[in-house]
């Protein structure tokens, strides 16, 4: 008589790929987080340096700073027609500190 030879994988073979995916897939989350909060922190202290540049320009060409971040927007230094510019301009005002005596944001 002839063995009948079975093809495929076993359950337990299964179980151990399912469970080194999973491990590779926490390692790969945790080392991913903290680069994600890095470059969050790096993107706002672009937004900063970008706003106060802004900031800035508007003091030169109208010799005062601007009262907030929707006086430079409606002047005509920041987008401001679409839903998202308007978006942008609404959490700029919530997420940065502005003095208008110096014209700088600074992050809250």
């Amino acid at each position: 008589m002839k063995k009948n030879k079975k093809s495929g994988f076993s359950l337990l073979e299964v179980i151990a790929a399912v469970v080194i995916l999973a491990v590779v897939a926490a390692a790969t989350i945790a080392t991913v987080a903290p680069l994600r909060a890095k470059s969050d922190q790096k993107m706002a202290e672009q937004e900063i340096a970008t706003l106060n540049s802004m900031s800035q320009t508007y003091f030169l060409e109208t010799g005062v700073y601007p009262t907030d971040a929707e006086q430079l927007a409606s002047a005509g230094y920041m987008a401001n027609t679409t839903t998202e510019e308007k978006a942008r301009v609404t959490r700029i005002k919530n997420e940065y500190n502005y003095s208008a005596s110096t014209g700088v944001f600074t992050q809250k």
